[in-house]
This record gives C-alpha cells, sequence and structure tokens, in this order.
C-alpha cells in the first residue's frame, strides 16, 4: 500500500514528478482540441510547463517557457495563436527555434544557439488520445501502453463528438481521485440516486479485469432499474449504434488517465492533473456516441447528451465532497487503509505506483 505521508507530504510530490510524470507518457488532449493550425493546448506540473501546438498539421512538443526571459509562451490552458512569447515578442518555428527576434538585442549565435530554443518533448497518438514523454529517450507510446494500446484505439473509434469540458478543482491528493475510480464498491453510498438508480450500477461485483504494465480495466455490470423502459425509448435512436454493452466500462491508464463508457451510449475522459500534495484540478471532457442521426434524432440526442453531462457533473461533485474528506481523515491516520476484493485494481495501481517511485 502506498504510505498515508505520500498523499500529504509537499516532498513526496516533488519527487513523484521525475518518477511519475516526466517518464513514460502523459496524457495531454483529444485529437480534436489540436485538428487545426495554431491550436494548442497546455498541461501545467509542479515544476514543468508543456505546450503541444499544432504546426499546418504536425504536433509539436516543447517546455512552455520562453528561454530569454523565462515567461510562458502560452498562457491559456487551450486555444488557437502561433506560438509566440507575449513578453518581447519571441517567434518559435516548429522546430522550437526563434524565428523572429526583435531588434536592439544581440543574441549568440543569432537564432540557432541552443539556448534560444525551446526545450523540445516527444508527442505521440493513439487514436485520438495525444500524449507527450519529457524523456530523452522514452519507450514508444505503444510499447507503454502494452495491450491497452487497442483499447484506446477501439474506443476513439466510437466515441463521438465533445459535449462538455472543463476543469474542477478538489483540495485532495491526485492519487485519490484516481483509486477512487477504480472502484464502485463506494457506488451504493455515495451515489444511490446517480448511478445505482439512474444506471443500474452498483449493485453487482467488480468484472472482466483487464491489468498490464500498470494500466487496468473493468467492467461494472448493470442491474435493471425502474427507469429501464423509459429510457429505452429515450435512446431508441441509437440502437444501431457501433459499441454496446450492459455495464459501466472503465479504463485507467497509469498515472492519471481514465476514460469510461456508459452502455456505449454516453462517454467521459478524466485527468487528474496534480497542482500540490493537497490540490488537483480533474480535467473533464464529456463525449456522446459516434452515430449518423437524422434532425430529428438529434434534436433528442442534443437532450441526452445535456442530461449526461448534468449527471456527469453530479456524480463528479458527489465524490468530490468524499476525497476531500478522506484527504483531511488521512492527516489524522495513524494506519494504513484496508481494501477488499472489489478494490483489486487499487491495489494494482499501488503496486505499479511503488515499482515507479523506487525504480
Amino acid at each position: 500500500m502506498i504510505p498515508i505521508s505520500n498523499y500529504l507530504d509537499p516532498a513526496c510530490l516533488l519527487k513523484e514528478m521525475p518518477s511519475l510524470f516526466q517518464k513514460g507518457w502523459q496524457f495531454v488532449s483529444m485529437t480534436d482540441e489540436l485538428a487545426n493550425d495554431q491550436d494548442f493546448v497546455t498541461l501545467d506540473l509542479p515544476g514543468t510547463a508543456v505546450v503541444v501546438q499544432n504546426f499546418a498539421g504536425a504536433l509539436r512538443a516543447f517546455r512552455n517557457v520562453c528561454p530569454h526571459r523565462l515567461n510562458l509562451v502560452q498562457t491559456e490552458e487551450r486555444g488557437n495563436r502561433p506560438l509566440i512569447c507575449r513578453y518581447h515578442g519571441w517567434a518559435f518555428d516548429s522546430g522550437g527555434r526563434p524565428k523572429t527576434l526583435p531588434p536592439r538585442q544581440e543574441f549568440p549565435s543569432g537564432g540557432d544557439d541552443e539556448r534560444l530554443c525551446l526545450q523540445r518533448f516527444h508527442v505521440e497518438i493513439c487514436g485520438r488520445f495525444v500524449f507527450v514523454s519529457m524523456e530523452e529517450s522514452p519507450p514508444s507510446l505503444t510499447e507503454f501502453l502494452g495491450e491497452f494500446a487497442l483499447v484506446l484505439d477501439q474506443l476513439s473509434r466510437v466515441i463521438g463528438p465533445l459535449t462538455n469540458q472543463g476543469t474542477i478543482a478538489h483540495a485532495c491528493n491526485w492519487k485519490l481521485l484516481v483509486e477512487n475510480v477504480l472502484e464502485c464498491y463506494h457506488c451504493g453510498f455515495v451515489h444511490p440516486e446517480t448511478f445505482v438508480k439512474g444506471l443500474g450500477i452498483g449493485k453487482k461485483a467488480i468484472a472482466d479485469v483487464r491489468i498490464a504494465l500498470g494500466h487496468s480495466s473493468s467492467h461494472f455490470p448493470k442491474s435493471p432499474t425502474a427507469r429501464d423502459a423509459l429510457k429505452a425509448r429515450a435512446v431508441a435512436h441509437l440502437i444501431d449504434r457501433e459499441y454496446v454493452h450492459e455495464s459501466f466500462f472503465h479504463v485507467h491508464i497509469f498515472p492519471n488517465l481514465f476514460i469510461s463508457s456508459s452502455e456505449g451510449a454516453a462517454f467521459y475522459v478524466g485527468h487528474a492533473v496534480p497542482i500540490s500534495a493537497g490540490e488537483t484540478n480533474l480535467r473533464t471532457r464529456f463525449f456522446a456516441p459516434k452515430i449518423d442521426l437524422d434532425d430529428r434524432a438529434q434534436a433528442r440526442q442534443d437532450l441526452i447528451n445535456r442530461q449526461a453531462v448534468t449527471l456527469g457533473k453530479q456524480v463528479i461533485g458527489e465524490d468530490k465532497t468524499i476525497l476531500e474528506n478522506v484527504q483531511r481523515g488521512m492527516g489524522a491516520a495513524n494506519r494504513l487503509p484496508v481494501l477488499g476484493a472489489d478494490e483489486i485494481r487499487i491495489k494494482a495501481f499501488a503496486s505499479a505506483y511503488e515499482a515507479a517511485m523506487n525504480g
């Protein structure tokens, strides 16, 4: 099990950065967010700032810090603008080299000196998922993902358009967010209306668990609910969707990315971004299923999409209240938690975490 101090100690978070987040591959965004020339997405981690930018169709990743006076180059979470520092106007090309140096200054070796260039990172794509590696010579993303590369590729084929995205601040350690979504033992107590009555999830034990390379997945089987007949009529237009399963399917990509599918009718991508030992920003993305619909069916689906986002945010809010309380409880605890059989994926996460921290 992970020591309690690792959820509380700022020094531990600083050790996690090179051991977990700057090794291997870190999720940054979906390809949809980087589809156009000059689209960019940023990711801020303690001690590291990353920007991924589209240069005429080619994605490039850099440390998001201007080498001149160390200003952040792109300052928003996502957007569309050239890679130009807002401080002195330094503009950078797809190789991270300055292509425009405003006059009145002389710098060594013109624009070819490495000290004047942005530090470049590796960027790779699996399906619609964009990852960055800060290692000098990382394994390929396919090697890092192992058998879960196929899972992400398959999900990418059935996930439809983005319906909502945002960031929800949590006053707790990032690992608590990860561990919380790896089990549904808590669903009957924390989500009685949303998950149990609303989705029929939480009464049955975890099933079809897969664990490899620190990543994991499982199905949380569905139980019949009083709302099933009404729900079936409401989503009748989705009967021909490609991806159908009678469960809540959940995937965790180590260390901090999670993806879920509700019967193939709604999808969610969550990204737990650590801010401090006791603060995490949860980046949320909600998606509709990929299916061609006529105008009448699309109007019905638009309503369902809004309802799915409302339900998803309510679930996140219910978890947030508990997780922030757990963070406070850890500060008063004097022994490790006890895990049951349904929490097998938490045990796998703890094992992968310990191996990475000690590796």
